[in-house]
């Protein structure tokens, strides 16, 4: 096939990354160009609209100012206020209507002078009356209530009156009184039909259109005539009261529009009127459309002619790689002994032969230390195996019954690696006490199972001398304290029990409480304890006196059970080890609790890896026939 050839394969990785990259750059080109356009758009756009408000603005500030100047006059002349209005509208031809509306003296018996008002009629004559003929109470109405509110003065809502056919808006402003602080409003109305020859005085790009948003959100005036009155889009109303400034709207997002656009406004100021102009962004965009898909064509066109040459280039210059892919395959067999072309060049082809033929001799070399190196660890994995094996020899069977059936014993030893640092051991102490033992080395691996031999070795021949829990962890911790240059250390608990009356002697170096399931409840016993075996060769070790009766547990366990987690880093804990031990029915035999402990710990990690050994004996005494109140002493060696 053609393209299993690298210079094939290289040629088309030419095209296909070249054009790529002439895609890539392309559109940041455009989107850099684009932004400009839009960029240029927008301070054409910004332009036109300062223009439009600021002429909008000297509209209406001077129907503000004819009010303001009113409302001044009429704070002391109410009683001329008729003369007043209609004189302002004489000499103010672009005002429709003047209102000197003030607050009735006597709402029972209004008079015409508490309203006057000034109207121009259509064809420009001027008449004279009273906001107390109007349909609705004005001193109730809307338009009053919003004014006399407006100390600085504001503009109206927009409205359509009967007496003519286009929209007015007014601007209103509080009347100041002498003994009070409002007496009245004063309102100048003006037709907003100027406002659409405003808009069509613009000099606007093609395409363009104006607009002029009152604070509801409906057009005042546009150049779609037939949007005025009708409200605005919800983009649009979203964009002007968020400020984001351009923005634009698509048939998609619910803009009231054929064609996505972008729409530039500017708030009018004294007013919550705002001028937007709205341009299509096709007509913004579609000289440089057609610009950029020339400059497309012609690039892949280049890129074609380029990758045909670098066909024909590759093709010659990686003809030699062909003898060494076959050497390869012949690596791959595993045969290194051939015979490589001689290198004439210093260039990437004669470097790499050269580095080849390297790599089959080295590769030769590898071969034979990995075998060394496998066999080493068949070795040290025997020598591991044989390890544990001896330190499995060195504790006692996981189970005992004594031969009067008094005390049985089970336990258990689960290393977290091939050996560990837990230990368990029980042995006889003359004819009448047992010893049993549970500790923990402070290390793992093999430092630790060798701290732990001699741990269990030296417990066994030292305690044949004491009889007491307190006086064997004092001799062993002696013993263990000597050359101990490693600060190993190992906590453990001991107990002595007598084999006719049940007496249990417990001690602690630093160990994890004991369990006692007894009378059908599980708590911990308390014992002091003293500290770790191996660092204070004058540490002492207080003793804790109980007395088992029969079907009484005794539980001994390493922090290997307490201490299991899993990827929460929960642990078990004591509380989840009573929990087990409760679990267990009174009187039941010593494996069954052990049993019972390990399948829980288990179940709670769900397969995680054991995270430390674990060591645990279970004790169990069975004299059943042993009735009276169960001793619990303590006592100081």
């Amino acid at each position: 096939m053609v393209l299993r050839s690298v210079a094939s394969r290289l040629s088309l990785g030419v095209l296909l990354g070249s054009a790529i990259v002439l895609v890539v750059t392309g559109g940041l080109m455009l989107s850099h160009t684009r932004e400009q356009s839009l960029e240029q758009t927008e301070r054409e756009a910004a332009a036109i609209a300062d223009s439009a408000s600021s002429r909008i603005q000297g509209h209406i500030d001077g129907v503000a100012r004819v009010a303001r100047v009113l409302a001044g006059q009429l704070a002391t002349r109410r009683d001329q206020a008729a003369a007043l209005v209609h004189d302002a509208l004489v000499v103010n031809p672009e005002i429709v209507d003047i209102s000197a509306a003030f607050i009735p003296r006597d709402t029972a018996n209004v008079k015409a002078d508490d309203a006057p008002v000034a109207r121009r009629a259509a064809d420009g004559r001027i008449t004279a009356g009273s906001r107390r003929d109007d349909p609705d109470t004005y001193w109730t109405a809307p338009w009053f209530v919003h004014g006399l509110n407006c100390d600085a003065g504001c503009w109206q809502a927009p409205f359509h009156s009967s007496a003519r056919t286009d929209m007015l808006v007014g601007y209103s402003t509080t009347i100041p009184g002498r003994s009070v602080t409002v007496q009245g409003v004063a309102d100048a109305t003006i037709s907003l039909g100027w406002l659409q020859r405003v808009l069509g005085s613009l000099a606007k790009p093609a395409h363009a259109s104006a607009f002029v948003l009152d604070a509801s959100g409906e057009f005042l005036a546009h150049d779609w005539v037939s949007y005025i009155g009708t409200r605005g889009s919800r983009p649009l109303l979203t964009a002007v009261a968020q400020g984001h400034n351009p923005v634009r709207i698509t048939p998609e997002e619910g803009g009231r529009v054929s064609e996505p656009v972008w729409v530039y406004f500017v708030p009018i100021k004294g007013t919550h009127w705002t001028f937007g102009l709205s341009m299509p962004e096709q007509a913004v965009m579609a000289d440089l459309r057609q610009t950029y898909m020339v400059d497309i064509v012609l690039g892949l066109l280049a890129l074609a002619g380029v990758s045909l040459i670098a066909l024909l280039i590759t093709r010659r210059l990686m003809a030699p790689l062909t003898v060494l892919a076959d050497r390869a395959e012949d690596v791959s067999r595993g045969e290194l002994d051939f015979e490589l072309p001689n290198v004439r060049r210093n260039d990437e082809v004669g470097r790499l032969t050269r580095a080849f033929d390297q790599m089959r001799h080295q590769l030769a070399g590898h071969i034979d230390s990995a075998k060394r190196v496998a066999r080493e660890q068949e070795r040290i994995a025997s020598e591991l195996d044989i390890a544990r094996q001896i330190q499995l020899a060195l504790i006692p069977s996981p189970h005992w019954l004594a031969s009067d059936g008094r005390i049985e014993v089970h336990a258990a030893l689960r290393p977290a690696s091939a050996v560990g640092g837990d230990l368990y051991t029980y042995f006889a102490l003359g004819a009448r006490h047992i010893c049993i033992m549970v500790g923990d080395v402070s290390d793992k691996g093999i430092p630790a199972a060798l701290f732990m031999a001699r741990t269990v070795t030296l417990a066994r021949t030292l305690a044949t001398h004491a009889r007491s829990p307190s006086d064997i962890l004092a001799a062993l911790n002696r013993e263990l304290c000597k050359g101990n240059d490693t600060c190993m250390f190992v906590t453990l608990l001991c107990g002595v029990v007598e084999t006719e009356t049940g007496l249990l002697t417990l001690a602690s170096a630093g160990h994890e409480q004991p369990v006692l399931h007894a009378g059908g409840s599980v708590t911990l016993v308390d014992v002091e304890t003293g500290p770790a075996l191996g660092l204070d060769p004058e540490a002492r070790y207080p003793v804790r006196v109980l007395s088992l009766l029969g079907g009484d547990t005794l539980l001994m366990y390493t922090d290997g059970v307490s201490e299991a987690h899993t990827g929460n880093q929960r642990l078990f804990g004591t509380h989840g080890l009573l929990r087990s031990v409760s679990g267990v029915p009174e009187g039941a035999a010593p494996e069954t609790y052990v049993e019972r402990i390990l399948g829980d710990v288990e179940a709670y990690v769900d397969g995680a890896p054991a995270y430390d050994d674990i060591a645990l004996l279970a004790l169990t005494w069975h004299d059943l026939g042993v009735e009276g109140a169960r001793l619990d002493a303590v006592a100081h060696s």
